[in-house]
C-alpha cells in the first residue's frame, strides 16, 4: 500500500476528499483479500506421532518430549521454564541429555501418538507452574553436614524445627521432573483425561454386537526398567521392554571390575 497523503499549503479540499476515498477503498479492498485467504493445514507426515522419544538430563533429571530421534534447540528449549538462574541450559547437549524410554504404538497409531504427546506436554507443564506447598521443605537427603549439626541442636534443645529450600534448591526442585514423567505416562496411557486417544473403539465379538471401548496397545522400551517402578501400576494394553543397549537390566547386577594382580614370575620377567 502506498503511504498515507501528506497535507500542502493551498491544496484545495477537492483533492483532498478524492485522496481519502481512494486510500479508503483500497484499504477495503486489501481487507476482501485477506479474508479470502484461508489456511488450509497440510496433513502429517506418514508415522509421525507413531513414535514419543522422552528425553532426560542426566544430572537434573529433567524431561523433554519430541516426536523424532533428535534433540533440536528451537523446539525443545520452549518445553524447558526458567525456575531460576543457572537453572535453564542455552542449549541442549548430547553428553548430558539421553532417550529414558521410546512409546512406540505401531504402524497406523500416529493419531494416538499426536494426541498422548499432547496430554504429557499438558501434565509436565502442570507439574510446573502448580506445585504442592511441601516442595518448600528440604528433605533429609539434602541436608548438608552443617544442617545435620543445625537440627541436632534443635532437637536436644527440645525445638522442632522444619528446614526450607532456598531459591536456587526450590529451581533445582522444580526441574526434576522424571519421576512425574513417568507417572503421567501411566495415567495417560491408562486412558485418563478428556479426549485421550488411548480409548479406541473396535467391534465387539458376536454378530448382532456392537462396538466396545478399549485402551490402545502401546509398547514402552526404557533405557533402565527400574524406573517404571516410580509409577504405581500399569495397565494391561503396556508391554515393557528394553532399548537395543540398555543402561541397566532390573534384577542384575553389575559386573565386578576385573583387577590385575600382579605374581612374582611376572615381577620376576
Amino acid at each position: 500500500m502506498s503511504a498515507l497523503p501528506s497535507f500542502r499549503a493551498g491544496q484545495p479540499l477537492i483533492s483532498l476528499s478524492k485522496t481519502w476515498c481512494r486510500q479508503a477503498h483500497r484499504a477495503a479492498r486489501y481487507k476482501k483479500e485477506i479474508k479470502k485467504v484461508k489456511w488450509i493445514p497440510s496433513p502429517p507426515e506418514e508415522g509421525h506421532g507413531e513414535k514419543i522419544w522422552i528425553w532426560s538430563h542426566r544430572r537434573t533429571d529433567q524431561t523433554v518430549y519430541t516426536l523424532r530421534p533428535r534433540l533440536e534447540d528451537e523446539h525443545e528449549l520452549k518445553q524447558i521454564p526458567y525456575n531460576g538462574k543457572k537453572l535453564k541450559p542455552a542449549t541442549l547437549r548430547k553428553d548430558y541429555w539421553s532417550p529414558m524410554a521410546i512409546l512406540k504404538f505401531g504402524q497406523g497409531g500416529g493419531d494416538i501418538g499426536r494426541s498422548v504427546f499432547q496430554k504429557l506436554r499438558e501434565l509436565k507443564h502442570l507439574h510446573e507452574v502448580s506445585w504442592p506447598l511441601e516442595l518448600r521443605i528440604k528433605p533429609v537427603q539434602e541436608y548438608s553436614r552443617k544442617d545435620h549439626q543445625h537440627m541436632a541442636e534443635e532437637k536436644a534443645a527440645g525445638r522442632d524445627k522444619v528446614l526450607y529450600r532456598n531459591k536456587h534448591q526450590r529451581g533445582m526442585a522444580l526441574n526434576a521432573q522424571r519421576k512425574n514423567s513417568i507417572a503421567d505416562m501411566a495415567a495417560v496411557l491408562a486412558g485418563m483425561g478428556k479426549g485421550n486417544a488411548m480409548n479406541i473403539k473396535v467391534k465387539a465379538e458376536g454378530e448382532d454386537a456392537g462396538l466396545e471401548e478399549k485402551l490402545a496397545q502401546v509398547t514402552i522400551e526404557w533405557k533402565n526398567d527400574q524406573d517404571q517402578q516410580y509409577a504405581e501400576e500399569w495397565t494391561d494394553n503396556v508391554t515393557h521392554a528394553l532399548m537395543e543397549k540398555p543402561a541397566y537390566v532390573l534384577g542384575t547386577e553389575p559386573p565386578a571390575p576385573q583387577v590385575q594382580r600382579s605374581t612374582p614370575e611376572a615381577n620376576e620377567a
